[in-house]
């Protein structure tokens, strides 16, 4: 009777369960990208270099290494933007934080944390622990006020676009981001549903560019490994949909000016794993793309 009861109760939250509402996201499509945005960015003309960092799920740590080797080399970005996993490396970047200072935070950091499983219909994960983790992280209580410009893209299902995040909350804008369909709950904002923005770019090489950056560098995280082959039914299921969006987003990856693709494939699509191995395999493949960076960098400023 005890398990009926539990069992009874438990389809009951399943069916009242919300969505995650945030009203207060600003979302934009690629072409509303305001010019002011732009200007703020470069108001005096200069060139300006923007870094992409990809989705991925826990191939996310990787985009430490490329952040370490880029401070080691003096090159600091001038606008980021970040999808799904890419969004969490964008967010603590742009906020201002060393790559020390990023390490420490990460360092102690577990699945378990940041996954707040719940009994719905919608998802298995909430995801408003990610975005207290995050907001827990940065000192702004808004992306608009990160020392570095910052876009977190989203994909809206409703209207069947990507959208970008200029404005709103560091937290709900990266668990946004984040929500991989059927695994976490959807965000519901001003009418539209939106999920994960890697469904649609991988690497928002393009919204830097509208960000107005003439110098991307992009970081794959996702697409440049082989992926563990099985037969399970999970894994058909997820390499499926890392073929299509991978498929779908390679035009976008090679209009980057330099594409940082490091060779990293984790044990598990849903652990941690050693996130050493992870960074070093970012800081390896971002020095050997060091000259072709620095290069571009050297050129675009003869040329300002």
């Amino acid at each position: 009777m005890k398990k009926l009861l539990i069992l009874m109760f438990s389809l009951f939250l399943a069916g009242c369960a919300k969505n995650n509402v945030y009203p207060e996201l600003n979302t934009l499509s690629n072409l509303e990208i305001p010019v002011q945005v732009q200007q703020e960015i470069a108001p005096n003309g200069s060139k300006t270099l923007g870094i992409a960092f990809g989705g991925g799920g826990v191939r996310g740590f990787v985009h430490l290494g490329v952040i370490k080797a880029l401070e080691e080399n003096g090159i600091k970005a001038d606008l980021v933007t970040g999808s799904s996993a890419g969004s969490i490396a964008a967010a603590l970047y742009a906020s201002g934080l060393s790559y020390s200072e990023i390490e420490t935070i990460v360092q102690d950091v577990s699945e378990y944390q940041l996954a707040d499983i719940v009994i719905s219909s919608k998802g298995l994960v909430n995801g408003q622990k990610l975005a207290k983790w995050i907001n827990e992280s940065v000192t702004q209580d808004n992306l608009n006020q990160m020392p570095i410009p910052i876009g977190i893209t989203a994909t809206d299902i409703t209207h069947k676009e990507s959208v970008l995040i200029l404005d709103g909350n560091p937290g709900e804008a990266v668990q946004t981001s984040s929500t991989v369909p059927s695994a976490f709950v959807p965000v519901e904002n001003r009418g539209s549903l939106l999920v994960d923005g890697a469904l649609l770019t991988v690497v928002p090489i393009d919204y830097a560019r509208a960000m107005g950056a003439d110098i991307v560098i992009g970081v794959d995280i996702h697409c440049s490994a082989e992926p563990d082959v099985k037969t399970s039914r999970q894994c058909i299921a997820i390499n499926t949909l890392r073929m299509l969006t991978c498929k779908l987003s390679e035009p976008e990856m090679q209009r980057a000016d330099v594409l940082i693709r490091p060779d990293f494939e984790p044990d598990s699509e849903i652990r941690f794993g050693d996130k050493r191995i992870a960074i070093e395999a970012g800081y390896q493949a971002t020095l050997e793309s060091m000259p072709e960076i620095l290069k571009l960098l050297s050129d675009a400023k003869e040329y300002e």
